[in-house]
């Protein structure tokens, strides 16, 4: 099949994304629509149907069923942005096994990550015992190697599986990588976790989605760890701003202050222990397959542009109130 770039409008590929009007799933169908796909949604949310113009919409909620208008249905791809449960696979790769191939987005959390760092053929985490019929944080790996499982069997050599990192950009609800490109732009000295050495590792959400498309095109077939390259902290926020003045604080102060990894300084999570590799996954076999990335400060300020037309405050990371006080109390014990 030609590039997706370069199709006539009678061979543009027919996809369907299972999803497709939240974050990772609107970026994919907007580089799909840009590409010329026939483009067709499936998703739960009739409100946010007006999201993406120029696509077919199908509103189902894959906890109950899938529609009977799919039995038999033969797109060209599918991107299952939504899978969430092995139910829910077992049903759409079943209904849609006529199709030519099927791309699951599961998550580098799949992996055993204290084994330090992560590629393609590292161990995964145990699945054993873990129920996975409800969706909750302590059976995310669970549930997403599971569903890898199902799509495998079902398409064999026709299956694609991306493994991502953190994925930032416009859209982004969880205001994880927002946080830190919204901070540095602010005044006064920044907190940062541990050390400059400690790791980062990001997705922009569209160099996904252009990967996704071209994957796609070029009949890949496997597993992908779709990742950045992993950066050293220090080095991450100079690419958001040059010469930040920054107040790096020890992990035990942060957790005597209780100051949480992830959620009060998202991104960081200690790379030792259970987390050794989750900032440490090769995007090697990902790259000389064609992902390129773009830089930090691109992401940065595309999606602040979108998040400030969100007054709301941020849904991540600590107010500048806290902040200032953990910085206070730590230049006072160094006194």
């Amino acid at each position: 099949m030609a590039a997706l770039s370069t199709v006539k409008a009678a061979e543009a590929p027919r996809l369907l994304i299972l999803g497709g009007t939240g974050f990772l799933g609107r970026n994919l169908a907007e580089a799909a629509l840009r590409r010329g796909c026939r483009l067709t949604l499936l998703h739960l949310h009739e409100d946010k149907s007006s999201l993406v113009q120029g696509a077919t919409q199908i509103l189902a909620d894959r906890d109950k069923s899938l529609p009977s208008s799919l039995n038999g249905k033969d797109y060209d791809y599918v991107v299952d942005v939504s899978g969430q449960k092995p139910a829910w696979l077992e049903e759409s790769t079943g209904r849609l096994q006529g199709c030519g191939r099927y791309l699951f987005v599961s998550t580098i959390s799949v992996y055993d990550h204290s084994r330090g760092p992560i590629s393609e053929d590292s161990p995964l985490a145990p699945t054993a015992g873990i129920k996975v019929d409800t969706i909750e944080p302590a059976n995310y790996a669970a549930r997403k190697i599971l569903c890898e499982q199902t799509v495998q069997k079902a398409f064999g050599s026709r299956a694609l599986i991306f493994r991502p990192c953190v994925i930032a950009g416009p859209y982004d609800a969880t205001d994880r990588f927002t946080y830190w490109a919204d901070r540095v732009r602010r005044p006064g000295p920044v907190l940062g976790p541990q050390s400059p050495d400690e790791t980062v590792q990001w997705i922009d959400a569209r160099d996904f989605s252009l990967f996704a498309l071209e994957a796609l095109a070029a009949a890949r077939e496997g597993v992908f760890n779709v990742a950045g390259a992993s950066t050293r902290f220090g080095a991450f926020l100079e690419m958001l701003k040059p010469a930040l003045p920054i107040t790096w604080v020890p992990g035990d102060f942060l957790e005597q202050q209780q100051v949480r990894p992830w959620q009060d300084l998202p991104l960081w999570v200690p790379g030792d222990g259970e987390n050794a590799g989750f900032s440490r996954v090769d995007n090697t076999r990902a790259q000389e397959a064609g992902l390129r990335t773009r830089p930090a400060a691109e992401t940065a300020r595309d999606t602040l542009l979108w998040r400030d037309e969100d007054k709301a405050p941020l849904r991540a990371g600590l107010s500048a109130q806290r902040e200032a006080e953990v910085l206070k109390a730590f230049k006072a014990r160094n006194t």
